[in-house]
């Protein structure tokens, strides 16, 4: 990992006047997409910002800027590290769904709400995760995915919301089959696609080339400053 240091003034003299972060930001991400690198961590005036806070402090103007600190990965290590966890972890995650529907089946929802709550935001969680693998990756490999990429992002959404709507009206049978059939489904193709990932991004696979989307490097990456 590593950081990166530039100060308001250099930022403004770069863009020639007062322009939002959220401009800032994006040409930072574009520039380090060119080299493989992603942002994992903004630090704005010495504030460390989430993720969840970028939208909020895109629109502060660069006047009330002192320094911008910045923290990088290399994409495919960080692609690496959630394509080895998630394939790790969603074996036990299919079988926790089985043993949940089975469960329902016998008791209803008895005792069995947190665990359900639990599997349904480890789902989205999934959801979120690969879909964050996508704009790593850009859109390139979809067309060479055993699994058809769009149909199992559709069905996660979809079968969750389900889920959610059962689990609201207490519907533990219609709740049963959507674990059973639906989540298990949708779970099932996700670890398929991720070991695929997992195989193209380590060189083991053989069919077409997948690459990073990448674009053409910007100038800000000359402002970049290594603490």
């Amino acid at each position: 990992m590593e950081r990166f240091k530039v100060t308001g003034e250099e930022l403004r003299n770069f863009y020639n006047g007062n322009v939002d972060l959220s401009r800032v930001f994006t040409d930072i991400e574009n520039d380090l997409r060119s080299t493989n690198q992603v942002v994992c961590r903004y630090v704005v005036n010495g504030l460390e910002i989430s993720e969840a806070d970028e939208k909020r402090f895109g629109t502060v103007s660069l006047e009330q800027v002192e320094t911008l600190e910045y923290l990088t990965e290399n994409s495919r290590d960080l692609m690496g590290t959630v394509l080895k966890g998630w394939i790790e972890a969603l074996p036990e995650l299919i079988q926790q769904t089985e043993n949940l529907s089975k469960r329902m089946r016998a008791q209803g929802l008895s005792g069995l709400l947190k665990s359900i709550h639990d599997l349904v935001q480890n789902c989205e969680f999934l959801i979120d995760s690969v879909m964050s693998l996508k704009g790593l990756m850009g859109d390139q490999f979809l067309v060479t995915s055993p699994v058809d990429w769009m149909k199992a992002e559709a069905e996660s959404k979809r079968t969750v919301l389900e889920a959610l709507n059962a689990l609201e009206n207490k519907d533990f049978v219609l709740l049963a089959d959507v674990l059973e059939y639906d989540l298990n489904n949708v779970l099932q193709m996700w670890f398929e696609h991720l070991q695929f990932l997992e195989r193209s991004i380590n060189g083991e696979y053989t069919g077409p080339t997948i690459q990073s989307n990448t674009t053409g490097s910007n100038s800000l990456g000359r402002k970049r400053i290594a603490n």
